[in-house]
């Protein structure tokens, strides 16, 4: 199996060899452990980051006091905190490592100054933010109009293979939060496609045994 690179999230999809080996020059790893923090909401925007390795969890302190609800469960291979940089702002969420994770960095000053120094970048870029907006979108009204069985056999349909175990890349407690449900409803959904006859269940590891 060959090693995620940072390349290969959609942002980059639209890019010539020759712009992404000028990418790579500015690009710097990171590791990190679970729990382990990447950066704060409010925190000064210091560029983006693509996880190539690992799971990453963004939440926002809530409207009630102590409370963080999950904003989104990042996996491989994916961009994120574009938006802040583009905007100019602090980061938006907290970012922290659910397993050990690996992030490439792209510092805010000097990509901003490579998308000034070249159109075609700056254009192949806004390109793929264009489309990941489209996918985005479909997905928010997919999650709107379904409930939360269907919410997560759609999962399953995208995540699952035909063939052999697939091991949950996150937690049960992450991905409920990632699909809007308590962990509880998650499982009881799990139950009831296994009691189906649909799926094989053995704590994070999961079967396709029939089609969903």
């Amino acid at each position: 199996m060959s090693t995620p690179t940072w390349h290969q999230a959609p942002l980059f999809t639209s890019l010539q060899s020759a712009q992404r080996e000028r990418l790579e020059g500015m690009a710097g790893s990171r590791r990190l452990d679970g729990g382990e923090m990447l950066f704060l909401e409010d925190e000064p925007c210091t560029g983006f980051f693509v996880l190539v390795e690992g799971a990453i969890q963004l939440t926002r302190s809530g409207t009630v006091p102590g409370t963080h609800p999950t904003l989104a469960v990042i996996l491989p291979v994916s961009s994120f905190a574009e938006a802040a940089m583009f905007g100019g702002e602090a980061f938006p969420a907290t970012a922290t490592a659910l397993k050990p994770s690996r992030v490439v960095h792209f510092g805010k000053g000097p990509f901003l100054g490579a998308l000034r120094e070249d159109p075609d970048l700056a254009v192949a870029v806004i390109h793929a933010q264009a489309v990941w907006l489209r996918k985005i979108t479909q997905k928010v009204q997919e999650l709107a109009g379904s409930d939360s069985l269907e919410r997560l056999r759609n999962w399953l349909r995208a995540h699952l293979p035909e063939q052999g175990p697939f091991s949950l890349p996150v937690t049960k407690k992450a991905l409920a939060a990632q699909l809007g449900m308590t962990p509880e409803t998650l499982s009881r959904g799990l139950r009831v496609f296994q009691d189906q006859g649909l799926l094989k269940v053995q704590g994070t590891l999961l079967q396709k045994k029939g089609p969903l």
